[in-house]
């Protein structure tokens, strides 16, 4: 057993509960055509989605007998995306519709792959991208299809780097993007295929959120001394610019006729802003849960910006269209994770 194996199952002992918050749940699709709000929630033992509109019905449960998380996505052909990492490691994935078959794409006890987070992204033209990170610090990912082999992207022993977390989006233009936190606290990210070379974004930081689409390219924010720092457009060439001060958590999304999406949660309230990297922010909810899998984004070239949240008393609540659209009540009372797409 790993070390980081054992420091895993010690936490679930100490917290009284098999649920930890994994990857976030932050994609974007860039289609140019209108994507439909996915809307996913996890509470104890299951978790729930939806499709179509804010008020359309849940499918409850979508994945049962789990205490875990995963991700969703969604693009205009490909249809929804969501990834589940069960109670013992293995991932499941299904798409095009919720009520699709899951396919098992990592069994742990033939692989000895033990997924300790699972991050998907989507687009029309390169499809469904899946990333997991082992509890060995190694990341593996496939792309096209649930079907696909796995590539090893980054192997802890060889390369010294373990990953902490992964973010992942894709488009059809710049295809799939993938940002590793690695346990030092830099940021290594790739673009254009899974065997892209890897480049060393950002050091010292705790936190990552990516996004990309056709128009505006790579969108990528970091956390870094409790303050957000966002950079878009080249992976080599642009700036990084200081977002906000005093942040515990980030989440961007991004398409091509809104522009980038960021969001951050400061003591208890959800900020946004969309469009250039410097507008003014808006203060979206007070009472947010603690948490790095409370809230989620997306954006959507036709419906526009789409944003989930859970409240501290474990409801969660979505809009819709714009930052000052009116929030819906999504799912009433033990929700603990919200994820969005579309």
């Amino acid at each position: 057993m790993t070390m980081r194996r054992f420091l895993y199952i010690f936490t679930l002992v100490l917290l009284g509960s098999a649920w930890l918050p994994l990857a976030s749940a932050q994609a974007t699709t860039s289609g140019g055509t209108s994507t439909p709000p996915l809307i996913a929630v996890a509470n104890p033992g299951e978790v729930a989605a939806k499709v179509g509109s804010l008020t359309a019905s849940w499918v409850d449960p979508e994945f049962g007998n789990t205490n875990e998380w995963g991700s969703v996505a969604s693009d205009p052909m490909n249809g929804p995306l969501i990834a589940v990492r069960d109670d013992d490691g293995n991932v499941w994935a299904k798409e095009g519709s919720l009520t699709a078959p899951w396919t098992e794409e990592i069994n742990y006890s033939t692989s000895g792959v033990y997924a300790e987070q699972v991050a998907v992204a989507s687009d029309p033209t390169n499809g469904p991208l899946i990333v997991v990170a082992d509890d060995n610090g190694n990341v593996w990912a496939k792309e096209g299809s649930l079907t696909a082999p796995w590539v090893e992207e980054i192997n802890e022993s060889t390369s010294g780097i373990g990953a902490e977390q992964v973010a992942v989006a894709s488009d059809p233009t710049n295809g799939p993007l993938i940002a590793v936190l690695d346990q030092h606290g830099n940021v290594w990210a790739k673009e254009g295929s899974l065997t892209a070379a890897w480049l060393d974004e950002y050091n010292s930081a705790t936190a990552v959120s990516v996004a990309s689409d056709a128009t505006n390219g790579p969108l990528i924010a970091v956390l870094s001394g409790g303050n957000a720092y966002a950079k878009e457009g080249s992976m080599t060439g642009a700036t990084w610019a200081k977002e906000y001060n005093g942040a515990a958590y980030v989440a961007v999304a991004s398409d091509p006729t809104n522009g980038p999406l960021i969001a951050v949660e400061a003591s208890g309230s959800l900020y946004a802003k969309q469009g250039l990297l410097a507008p003014t922010w808006c203060e979206e909810f007070t009472g947010v849960a603690s948490g790095s899998d409370t809230f989620s984004v997306a954006s959507d070239p036709t419906n526009g910006p789409l944003i989930g949240v859970v409240d501290a008393s474990g409801n969660a609540w979505a809009k819709e269209g714009s930052l000052t659209s009116a929030w819906t009540e999504e799912y009433a009372s033990d929700a603990f994770v919200v994820a969005v797409a579309g």
